[in-house]
């Protein structure tokens, strides 16, 4: 079973396909500058100075903005110098994910099919895909995740999925992580704060509404808030803060339900417990029956319904 299988018609990408596109997207006069941070913030009327650190040259200038956007992920640098001293807007699942790509088919799989592996507490997903290796994902509950990254991903991965032997495929699949040239090792946190803009600064993405990987939506909600915040932008050109509340509250009932629904997925993809394996199992054999069958399709189409909707169609 794939996750095209759990939600018909959905386009199975990697992030990086999607940062490759969006960059060949860019226009010329597009200044791209690397290795450049933010590290103080100033805020006026019209609008904002940043002072930025060149890393690699180890000097600092003073800019001014007539908008600043903070795309820069769950632990956003521009989220803290915007909107901090505030009580930090992360809240922890207490669960890890690893990812990485194997360099060939699963040994006794073919390179199109999906695998799922289970249990009460932590899971294994393989992602096919019709142009590159599969992806993987490990998926599993911990108490203490501070304490996770008090090692090698590899060694925190082992414990979690053992003391049990790991059978072949487990086991070839946590040897071929252990080899991969490179992978994520990371907690699964989401974002929530009240407001995504505070005067002349915009958090979008992940920096705004980090929804983890069991939304399967983090990409999609990335580029739909990107798109509409240039559509509000158009739409108020010389009213800078009418655009962007404009663009908060057509959005914000989008992202708010992805929000929930990724923690609802995070049950189906790893069940924290007996009472959710179990009632994964139950779903899973329903879906199988004709009538409960087609009642369930009907669901999963609804929310796939939610995933493709067009955030800024609907606002036009």
């Amino acid at each position: 079973m794939s996750y095209a299988d759990v939600f018909p018609g959905s386009r199975l990408v990697v992030r990086g396909d999607v940062e490759e596109a969006a960059f060949t997207a860019l226009p010329d006069e597009v200044e791209i500058r690397y290795s450049n941070v933010p590290i103080a913030l100033d805020q006026y009327l019209d609008g904002a100075d940043v002072e930025i650190r060149d890393l690699t040259t180890e000097t600092t200038t003073v800019e001014r903005f007539d908008l600043v956007v903070g795309a820069d992920g769950l632990r956003s640098t521009v989220r803290r110098l915007a909107f901090e001293p505030e009580k930090s807007p992360i809240r922890r699942l207490n669960y890890m994910i690893a990812v990485y790509s194997p360099p060939e088919p699963i040994p006794g799989y073919r390179p199109q099919d999906g695998l799922t592996m289970a249990e009460a507490g932590r899971s294994v997903w393989v992602f096919p895909f019709a142009n590159r290796p599969p992806s993987v994902l490990f998926s599993y509950r911990t108490d203490d995740v501070d304490a996770e990254f008090t090692r090698p991903a590899i060694d925190s991965l082992r414990a979690a999925y053992g003391p049990e032997p790991t059978g072949s495929t487990l086991g070839w699949l946590l040897d071929q992580f252990e080899k991969a040239p490179d992978h994520l090792f990371d907690s699964a946190e989401q974002v929530h704060l009240d407001h995504w803009h505070r005067g002349r600064v915009v958090l979008v993405g992940d920096a705004a509404w980090c929804l983890t990987v069991y939304s399967a939506m983090g990409a999609s909600t990335g580029l739909a808030g990107a798109d509409l915040l240039g559509t509000m932008l158009e739409r108020h050109p010389h009213d800078v803060p009418r655009a962007l509340q404009d663009w908060e509250d057509h959005l914000r009932p989008f992202i708010t339900h992805h929000l929930g629904n990724a923690v609802s997925m995070r049950a189906f993809l790893t069940p924290g417990n007996r009472a959710e394996l179990l009632l994964r199992s139950v779903m899973i054999r329903v879906a199988r029956l004709p009538i409960a069958g087609r009642l369930l399709a009907k669901v999963m189409a609804n929310r796939a319904r939610m995933k493709s909707l067009d955030i800024a169609a609907a606002a036009a």
